[in-house]
Parts: structure tokens; C-alpha cells; sequence
């Protein structure tokens, strides 16, 4: 019965949604990215591209699960948000 249930699909309804933020750093050299999803609960992006990186890396990091991912600016406004819909397939005999 719990098999047929999970085949059905009603366990990813319920699967949890990470969150990711994207938020500048105060002393102005880049971003952080910041989740309890990760191992350190947030990374450091300098370079140029610093912004996209970090989502990128949000994205891939989270390829099984939903995500959302949202980009601060210096405020704490949001002014973008990416949502990512998991890759996980259903398994069939």
C-alpha cells in the first residue's frame, strides 16, 4: 500500500521547497549565498558575475528538489526570484 502510494506521485507534493538567498555582501566585494541547504549555511561570490554564479549554483545544488531563489539588493527588497521545479522522475517497472 505505501508503495502504490508513493508511485502515485503524493509524496512529491510534499516534498520541501529550499530556499536560497542571494543578498549583497556589506562590505560591498560581491554576494552570499545563503540556505540551510548548505553545508556551511552560506558561500562567497566575487567575481563579476557573482550574482548569476550563485544562482547557477543554487540550481544545481538543489536539481532534485524544489527551490526558490530569491536576489536582494542593498534595501533587502527582492528584486528577482527564480523558482526551480525538481528533476526527480518517477521510477516505473
Amino acid at each position: 500500500m505505501l508503495w502504490e502510494h508513493f508511485c502515485s506521485g503524493a509524496f512529491a507534493m510534499t516534498s520541501p521547497r529550499l530556499i536560497y538567498e542571494v543578498r549583497p555582501r556589506k562590505d560591498h566585494r560581491g554576494v552570499d549565498l545563503i540556505s540551510d541547504a548548505l553545508p556551511f549555511g552560506r558561500l562567497w561570490y566575487g567575481e563579476p558575475s557573482a550574482i548569476s554564479n550563485a544562482i547557477d549554483y543554487a540550481m544545481h545544488r538543489s536539481r532534485s528538489h524544489h527551490a526558490v531563489i530569491r536576489v536582494y539588493d542593498e534595501s533587502g527588497n527582492v528584486i528577482e526570484t527564480h523558482e526551480h521545479k525538481g528533476e526527480f522522475k518517477e521510477f516505473s517497472i
